[in-house]
């Protein structure tokens, strides 16, 4: 069956161009409309509703879009559940900040990261994107034999997190990772080892 990865709906930081990390900002007007709109994409779809698992970070911006989606499909968001592997990267000291101000701040730590993404650790208990993908590798790990079963899963992460599914999915390297869309107005259909936007 396939495994459905959903983005959330644009937030407050997204508009203003800040990292969230594993921090939180609320969904503006548009991120509940997208937030609806793929909810009634995927209601369209007549998913078994018994054999139907929605799983999403625990972060307020996934958890809230998660519920929005359930109430398009006419789910009870009890139904919920939470996986703290499906959270944002990690960034450190740098949560809440525009690139701008991390480089008032910090001045040529961003530069150092973009030289060495894989390895650079953000300050503060920020993560690599080693450690971004070993996280989420281990998540796949412990859960790709739930999507091969006769459930349909509805995953409800980030933009982060679920370029690094589809990635791992599909067997791309970190660049090729990066340069994914992130959409928060369309999603992804994970199937048959195939990914498909909806």
């Amino acid at each position: 069956m396939p495994l459905y990865l959903i983005r959330h709906g644009e937030t407050e930081f997204n508009v203003a161009k800040r990292y969230q990390g594993q921090n939180d900002s609320p969904l503006t007007a548009n991120g509940i409309s997208q937030a609806r709109r793929n909810g009634q994409v995927l209601a369209d779809l007549h998913l078994d509703k018994s054999s139907l698992r929605i799983i999403a970070s625990p972060l307020g911006r996934t958890m809230d879009t998660a519920a929005y989606i359930c109430k398009a499909m006419g789910i009870d968001p009890a139904k919920i559940e939470t996986d703290a592997q499906l959270m944002e990267m990690h960034y450190g000291v740098w949560q809440g900040m525009t690139a701008e101000e991390i480089e008032h701040k910090y001045p040529g730590e961003w530069g150092k990261r973009m030289d060495n993404i894989a390895t650079y650790d953000i300050p503060g208990g920020g993560e690599s994107y080693n450690v971004l993908m070993a996280r989420v590798g281990d998540w796949i790990t412990s859960t790709q034999t739930g999507w091969e079963s006769d459930v349909s899963w509805i995953v409800v992460s980030h933009g982060g997190t679920g370029s690094v599914v589809r990635g791992l999915y599909t067997g791309l390297d970190i660049p090729a990772i990066r340069a994914l869309p992130l959409p928060q107005d369309q999603f992804f259909k994970l199937h048959n080892g195939e990914i498909s936007t909806l």
